[in-house]
């Protein structure tokens, strides 16, 4: 049996007034405090705690079930699931105290509107309505819109990053097209990368850059680098074998496999620090396995570029590969280096990982 596509759109809008009516109900639990008599500072807390939802959109949900009470057109299409959430707040973020009046006014043609067309586009009309009703050429709209810029970054229960953000209009355009022309920059012959994949791809390398120049360095103008923390009863003569003991935990929680501690270790600065119990310091050195500038200079004479199969990547974007990894008794000379782009360095990584789980 095949869903049609007015049962897809029924349910949708019976999805968008479920929504209608919860947000309803978020409105009166709001207006009854009784978030206050169950110990909440505030309704979105309450909602934060019980739903299981980020304080960012616990606080949106609350703010937009405030505004659909002064909004009755609005909500009145919401709960008839003739528009959506996305629709209502865009209606909604312009009804301000200043606005009030003349939102309510224009209320039920921008209704009208949103039935018929996108979020994005009934935001870009409801933006012109706004710069008209303040009169100031959009300045007062940019700086609301400035305001309620943010970034959330939330561990996963495996360390990666789940990422939302909102930002101002020129905010946007520098990330887009910084995003933008790395994506292009960064864009390989056959890549089999989604636009998805390549575009957090682009963020990452255009973070790793800045702080490969030491332009973003971490607090107390400590540069990027690898911090090994030994304990004295654990450590042997060896110095690989110090590094293989070395924690992996980084500094905010969380693991990195093996794998990318090992990508991280070939080509930095490592920086040792040896303890005894939990908090006495009895050490704190620098070790650097990697390649001198004399040896980098030669890598790249001999090189030249990339030396992954079919990339040409120039030396500018490579890093100085082991191939057999110096925490594994690998020697940092020319014939255990190859130059290797992020990229295909991460890669190398992951199948040389794998590679010594099969053979054991």
């Amino acid at each position: 049996m095949f869903a049609s596509l007015s049962a897809i759109v029924k349910l949708r809008k019976e999805l968008d007034a479920g929504e209608a009516a919860w947000l309803q109900e978020v409105a009166a639990y709001d207006r009854s405090h009784d978030w206050r008599a169950e110990g909440f500072q505030s309704a979105a807390s309450a909602l934060r705690h019980a739903c299981h939802l980020s304080h960012g959109v616990a606080r949106g949900h609350v703010e937009l079930a405030r505004k659909l009470e002064q909004l009755p057109e609005v909500a009145a299409a919401f709960g008839e699931g003739d528009i959506s959430a996305r629709h209502a707040t865009a209606i909604g973020t312009a009804y301000t105290p200043e606005r009030a009046a003349a939102i309510n006014d224009v209320e039920r043609a921008l209704v009208d509107f949103a039935r018929e067309a996108n979020p994005q586009d009934l935001g870009g009309i409801v933006r012109r309505v706004t710069d008209a009703l303040d009169g100031d050429g959009g300045a007062a709209a940019d700086e609301t819109e400035y305001e309620r810029r943010a970034l959330y970054m939330a561990r996963t229960l495996h360390g990666a990053f789940d990422l939302k953000g909102n930002s101002d209009a020129l905010s946007a355009e520098f990330i887009e097209t910084a995003v933008r022309a790395e994506m292009a920059r960064d864009l390989r012959a056959g890549d089999t990368r989604s636009t998805a994949q390549r575009r957090l791809d682009a963020l990452v390398n255009v973070c790793r850059r800045d702080l490969d120049r030491g332009e973003g360095g971490e607090a107390h103008g400590v540069p990027p680098h690898v911090t090994a923390v030994i304990h004295v009863n654990q450590t042997t003569p060896a110095a690989a074998d110090l590094v293989t003991r070395a924690r992996a935990e980084r500094h905010f929680g969380g693991r990195l496999s093996q794998a990318m501690v090992e990508l991280l270790a070939c080509d930095c600065d490592v920086s040792r620090i040896i303890i005894a119990g939990r908090s006495e310091i009895l050490d704190v050195g620098r070790a650097t396995p990697t390649a001198t500038p004399a040896q980098w200079k030669a890598l790249v004479a001999r090189d030249g570029h990339c030396q992954a199969p079919g990339c040409n990547r120039p030396p500018s974007e490579c890093q100085a590969h082991h191939v057999r990894h110096w925490i594994h008794g690998g020697p940092t000379d020319l014939e255990n280096l190859k130059l290797y782009c992020w990229f295909h360095h991460r890669q190398q990584h992951i199948l040389d990982a794998q590679a010594r789980a099969r053979d054991g």
